[in-house]
């Protein structure tokens, strides 16, 4: 940038250490206005210093050295350049203006380049707390950027040139509309109270804003009598502190419009001296629908985190990789998990090792989709399994994107199932297999598997002469006694009544005979005599038939049996079987 020329045009402009005029300050009281940053400033950075042509909100300084000022930097840009928060910028961390004075925090300057190329300035917002601009305030700023340097050249115009004077008051007059216009999109009106006269001036927008008619002339006590009572003293008190010490002030209050609508604004005043007369001079806005949207979003945030906190349903949020990013109370108590043990861990790590390959498919799934449920399986602290019903949700707008989680605990629904399921398909008294283990049997076409059928031996005697209860431990313990040599893929089944049965399922080639050869060894651990009769399952054969042959062994051993007690003479002989089919 050519500092000489840029200095030319400075003394082009002719408007260094000028009084302050109406046009300016209103600028950079609708910048304010819009923005809520409470110093704003019209600045001219000259050789050795920067320069105030307006200023709102830094009452007794006219001008700064230029090597400390912000501006200086602005002016180098082609844009508005903003600092969120000067303290934490190593550029202006240690700048005198951030650490003492006004301790500036956050800075949003546009640069008012002139006709002929040169930036001499800057229209610049001052906070002493950090914040960013909205795109819309940003964008704003443009505008009223290239309004001041509109206003700039015009007035440098008018002074140079008379004899162009009523082409500069047409140029002024579309500068003016363009700031009318620029306020109107903003809801920003303009007023000015002189201190001398008390006379009372409102912009076009601010009579819009305050619904009454052009033609209105508004006085103090009208204009004050809009506010509602319970919020009149408030702006009565900022006024007359603006009046007593010239004290700047910006306040967000409810108003009554004189059509009777509701409204909310902000409104911003200070003390200035305009043309030699003492006046207040400020904007107001209407933030009817800001404030809503503040209102609707805070109550939102706060039912969501007591629905979030209290709860009894689990709660928890997470990324597209699975890292939990929040959970809620209920949540950590079904887990059993500190929260700090949970929060930045992925979910994954939690599962079983054979659910993680189902648990990516689920992230896949919720980010196409953006929902998503199901039942989740999770290792508790304990080291015990929960089982979660989940319905999930994806927040896409969200920067980066989320997934917000809802489940329910149902690991004791889930284990109640498993245990009717377990009960529907077991002997209540012996917890034998019951007879739907046959429907099993029925589903197994490509593998091979044997039976052994057991009846006991006068049980219907047991029962008369010593009763059921008596009949009941002798069916447990024999149970018992049939499940003692059992191993893998063999099963104990009772079919009904005192008849029994053990599957083998796919079974050694020796296995059915050795199994035969325990049961017959140890009958005698038996807790009542029995005979057996064993058959392995022929492809093709119904599952009833199978057992029919093992039935007919069955029968064919304990005729045997029988027989050789009357040759013999013996009261009791041991449980025979045959050899299988």
């Amino acid at each position: 940038m050519d500092e000489a020329f840029r200095l030319c045009e400075i003394d082009r402009l002719g408007v260094l250490d000028t009084p302050s005029e109406p046009v300016f300050d209103a600028i950079v009281a609708a910048a304010r206005a819009a923005t809520g940053m409470p110093m704003g400033l019209i600045s001219i950075v000259a050789e050795h210093r920067q320069w105030f042509k307006a200023n709102i909100g830094l009452p007794g300084t006219s001008e700064t050295p230029r090597d400390i000022s912000f501006c200086t930097h602005a002016i180098e840009q082609d844009a508005l350049m903003e600092i969120p928060d000067a303290r934490q910028d190593p550029l202006f961390a240690g700048n005198p203006l951030v650490t003492s004075g006004p301790r500036i925090r956050h800075y949003a300057g546009i640069p008012l380049g002139t006709a002929h190329g040169a930036r001499i300035g800057t229209l610049c917002l001052l906070d002493t707390l950090p914040g960013v601009l909205s795109p819309s305030q940003r964008e704003l700023m443009v505008h009223l950027g290239r309004v001041t340097t509109q206003a700039l050249e015009q007035r440098a115009a008018l002074l140079h040139k008379v004899e162009q004077a009523q082409r500069l008051h047409s140029e002024l007059k579309r500068s003016e509309d363009f700031l009318e216009r620029t306020n109107t999109a903003a809801k920003v009106g303009g007023w000015e109270l002189d201190l001398t006269s008390n006379e009372v001036r409102w912009t076009r927008e601010t009579k819009q804003i305050h619904g009454v008619r052009s033609s209105y002339q508004p006085t103090l006590d009208s204009a004050l009598s809009f506010y509602r009572e319970d919020s009149r003293a408030i702006i009565q008190a900022s006024v007359q502190r603006g009046i007593d010490a010239g004290t700047p002030w910006e306040v967000q209050l409810p108003m009554t419009t004189a059509d009777g609508r509701a409204i909310w604004t902000r409104v911003v005043g200070s003390r200035q001296q305009v043309e030699g007369r003492p006046r207040l001079v400020g904007a107001i806005q209407d933030i009817t629908e800001e404030r809503a949207v503040l209102d609707a979003l805070e109550a939102s945030e706060v039912r969501y985190r007591r629905l979030f906190h209290y709860s009894l349903g689990l709660i928890c949020t997470h990324t597209l990789d699975g890292t939990l990013t929040s959970v809620n109370p209920a949540a950590v108590q079904s887990l059993g998990y500190p929260e700090s043990q949970m929060v930045g861990r992925s979910l994954c790590d939690l599962m079983p090792p054979e659910r993680r390959e189902a648990f990516n498919a689920y992230l896949s799934r919720i980010e196409v989709n953006h929902t998503d449920a199901g039942v989740i399986e999770l290792i508790a602290a304990d080291g015990g399994r929960r089982y979660w019903a989940y319905h999930n949700v994806l927040d896409s707008e969200a920067h980066p994107p989320f997934v917000l989680g809802h489940a329910q605990d149902v690991t004791a629904l889930r284990q109640q199932e498993e245990r009717l399921r377990e009960l529907s398909q077991r002997d209540p008294l012996t917890l034998c297999h019951n007879r739907r283990y046959l429907h099993r049997l029925e589903q197994l076409d490509t593998e091979s598997w044997a039976c052994v059928v057991f009846d006991l031996d006068h049980f219907k005697q047991v029962n008369d002469t010593q009763g059921h209860r008596r009949g009941d431990t002798i069916l447990v313990e024999f149970a018992a006694f049939l499940r003692s040599p059992l191993g893998a893929g063999e099963s104990e089944v009772r079919l009904g009544g005192d008849e029994f049965m053990v599957v083998l399922i796919q079974p050694a080639e020796a296995r059915l005979q050795a199994l035969l050869d325990w049961y017959q060894g140890n009958a005698a651990l038996a807790p009542i005599a029995f005979s057996m009769g064993a058959a392995a399952h022929a492809r093709g054969e119904a599952v009833a038939d199978t057992i029919h042959r093992a039935d007919s062994d069955l029968y064919g051993a304990r005729d045997r049996v029988r027989r050789g007690r009357r040759a013999g003479g013996h009261a009791k002989a041991a449980p025979s079987t045959s050899t299988p089919d």
